[in-house]
């Protein structure tokens, strides 16, 4: 059961809530918001919900460390947040066209964790690229729906 809840927190919420995220990002390029107006108001909103969590959840230790991961996570986030605003935003895409292509994101973390923290050994290279081809493959069939 511990690990179900851990899928549902950890994966399944997420998931939901970042689906939303898009639609709202959407919204807002839709009402004439640049990308750096929508970057701060979501920074804003973000920092709130940190503020909230860290009153809500268990007290865990600053490192300088785990900041300085923090805040790298946070500016490639932004980059990437900002570059698909900018997208939706000047451009007019649909956001049902770039969510399937944006969601290949799963592929880069396989990518860098397996290389750079160590997580190859863990991984059946079969189904690894059985896995990588049915992602790409539908990624281009869903954005060309």
């Amino acid at each position: 059961m511990n690990s179900l809840w851990s899928i549902v927190i950890g994966g399944i919420l997420p998931a939901i809530f970042w689906g939303i995220t898009a639609i709202f990002q959407k919204q807002s390029a839709t009402a004439a918001t640049g990308s750096a107006v929508y970057l701060i108001a979501f920074g804003a909103a973000c920092a709130l919900a940190g503020l909230i969590a860290a009153l809500i959840w268990r007290p865990a230790p600053w490192t300088a460390e785990g900041l300085g991961f923090a805040a790298t996570a946070g500016a490639c986030f932004a980059v990437g947040t900002g570059l698909i605003s900018f997208a939706l935003f000047a451009y007019g895409v649909p956001v049902s066209k770039l969510a399937p292509i944006w969601s290949c994101n799963v592929l880069v973390t396989l990518a860098i964790g397996a290389v750079f923290l160590g997580e190859a050994a863990e991984l059946n290279i079969l189904k690894l690229v059985a896995g990588t081809l049915l992602i790409i493959s539908g990624a281009l069939l869903v954005s060309s729906a």
